[in-house]
């Protein structure tokens, strides 16, 4: 049974198995939380994501970077797309839909060529006056992959005290 399972293992093509893109996402309040790499299908990833929480009011920082891992391979025009956006609680599935309004807070995206070991990223600060519960995240979009890539963070953003 084993030598069936090495052998279909080994059928399957090189650039089936391989990742294509790392990527890191490092939210700071007064502490810091790295959520690492996860892909879709589905949607919301197969990992738990970390929870941050802050005070309404207070700077938050926010830090990606997004790697293509492949040795040879460029990954041409993909986009890398960025959002803030309120959910209804931690650990929300699905993620929130973007179109709804008042929904997304900050959102932003790029497109470029990844030759293999590019790197790109961003770093931003931000207040978020309003408490609630948000979704802070980055994904890979037109890989040509049967799958993307994305970080995640839960933000709870607690009522400052008066």
């Amino acid at each position: 049974m084993r030598f069936v399972a090495l052998l279909v293992l080994l059928t399957v093509p090189v650039s089936a198995l391989a990742e294509h893109a790392k990527i890191t996402l490092d939210v700071t309040a007064k502490e810091t939380v790295t959520a690492y790499v996860d892909q879709t299908p589905p949607e919301h990833g197969k990992n738990t994501r970390p929870v941050l929480k802050a005070k309404a009011g207070d700077p938050i920082k926010i830090q990606f970077l997004l790697t293509n891992v492949y040795p040879h391979k460029t990954l041409e025009n993909v986009v890398v797309h960025f959002y803030i956006a309120r959910q209804g609680a931690v650990a929300q599935q699905p993620t929130p839909d973007l179109g709804v309004e008042g929904v997304l807070v900050l959102e932003s995206a790029f497109e470029m060529d990844f030759k293999p070991g590019a790197k790109a990223g961003a770093r931003n600060t931000l207040r978020i006056d309003k408490p609630g519960v948000y979704l802070v995240r980055v994904e890979s979009r037109q890989t040509g992959s049967d799958h993307e890539h994305f970080a995640a963070v839960d933000l709870v953003v607690e009522a400052a005290k008066p």
